[in-house]
């Protein structure tokens, strides 16, 4: 009997061990999810299939002061493209303040994909941008365009920007 007890003690041990484990893989993969946001789309002629970011939490994002943040946005343009402009304004009680970007070049920020693109080929933009400790604590539509000669996409992501 004290064999199958020592046996059970390992099995026991080594299954605790095993949960713990299993219990931080959840947790890191929750943490470094993507996480798909709220968005609503605003014209253009291609077809938005995701907008998501590593760096929120929900759907609706709350960005903190002083914190970085990129979002990324996968389309299918309608046409060929080869170049794209990237454009963000920030939509505040219904009066539109552009906003400048890192890289307005948007073939230069293609995560997934190159310039020129297919018409009907999926690609993702990348765009990382600090919240500066300046900003105000307020809601917000963040609006973000791809152009070429028109909208190639539009799409306006509610944020609320927090301490």
């Amino acid at each position: 009997k004290a064999v199958v007890s020592t046996q059970s003690g390992h099995y026991g041990r080594d299954l605790r061990n095993t949960m713990k484990l299993f219990g931080v893989f959840v947790a890191l993969m929750a943490v470094t999810s993507a996480v798909d946001l709220v968005f609503k789309t605003c014209g253009g002629t291609g077809t938005v299939t995701k907008v998501f970011s590593d760096d929120c939490s929900s759907p609706q994002c709350k960005l903190h002061k002083g914190k970085s943040y990129k979002i990324n946005i996968s389309f299918k343009p309608a046409s060929e493209i080869t170049s794209i402009k990237a454009v963000l304004h920030g939509v505040i009680a219904g009066v539109s303040v552009p906003f400048p970007l890192p890289e307005s070049d948007g073939c230069k920020a293609l995560s997934e994909g190159t310039c020129p693109i297919s018409s009907g080929t999926e690609v993702t933009w990348t765009e990382e941008l600090e919240v500066l400790s300046v900003y105000p604590s307020i809601r917000l539509i963040s609006k973000w365009e791809l152009q070429t000669d028109g909208d190639v996409i539009c799409v306006e992501i509610p944020v609320q920007i927090v301490s």
